[in-house]
């Protein structure tokens, strides 16, 4: 890194990297096509993030934790090593959402997720996406999130912004929720807080809304 020059890392960038990273996070070297930037390659499931306390400026993880199976210990990695961040995952309504993962099956939201995501009492959220999902009846909100996520992009995601530190909601069955009732209760709870939070964004930052 260049002295004087800010520290911003990507986790998964994939094939559409971050513009202002200066470093990257990845499963694997090779995917990108940009040659002078640092890749560390890692499992972030379980290895640490190469960096010291604090030393990183500014750390982007867009739609990589609903993917993995330890979104818990990246999240601690994160707060760690980075003095502030930005999260972004698919939100509660896209995941309980049918026909959205393009050439998929008809299932609820995207099948090769693990996780619904979103934002409670200023904590990062998870909830396991079980295949119960799908014998749900949301038909008293089904309309409603189908108008809501063809209404604006900002009803598709989840977006976390945090400073020094932040707190992350990790929700348990039989500790948390049991199945069934409870459980769609708290995907009910999702739904609306992530409808919430879409409209306090747009209100903060001036964008269209329905």
């Amino acid at each position: 890194m260049a002295s004087g020059k800010p520290l911003v890392v990507e986790i998964g960038p994939g094939y559409s990297p971050f513009p202002p990273a200066t470093e990257f996070i990845d499963w694997k070297d090779g995917q990108l096509s940009i040659s002078d930037i640092r890749v560390h390659c890692l499992d972030i499931n379980k290895d640490r993030l190469p960096y010291e306390d604090k030393s990183v400026d500014f750390i982007y993880c867009r739609h990589v934790l609903e993917d993995i199976y330890n979104p818990l210990w990246v999240c601690e990695e994160m707060a760690r090593v980075a003095k502030a961040g930005y999260i972004e995952t698919p939100s509660p309504l896209a995941e309980c959402s049918r026909g959205v993962d393009a050439d998929s099956p008809n299932w609820r939201g995207y099948v090769h997720h693990r996780y619904v995501v979103w934002v409670h009492d200023g904590k990062l959220t998870f909830l396991p996406k079980y295949p119960i999902i799908e014998h749900f009846n949301l038909m008293e909100v089904e309309d409603e999130i189908i108008e809501l996520l063809n209404s604006s992009p900002l009803y598709w995601n989840t977006y976390f912004f945090w400073n020094d530190s932040f707190e992350v909601n990790f929700l348990q069955s039989d500790q948390d929720f049991n199945f069934p009732k409870s459980y769609q209760e708290w995907l009910m709870e999702s739904i609306a807080r992530s409808t919430e939070d879409a409209l306090l964004i747009a209100l903060n930052y001036g964008f269209p809304v329905a």
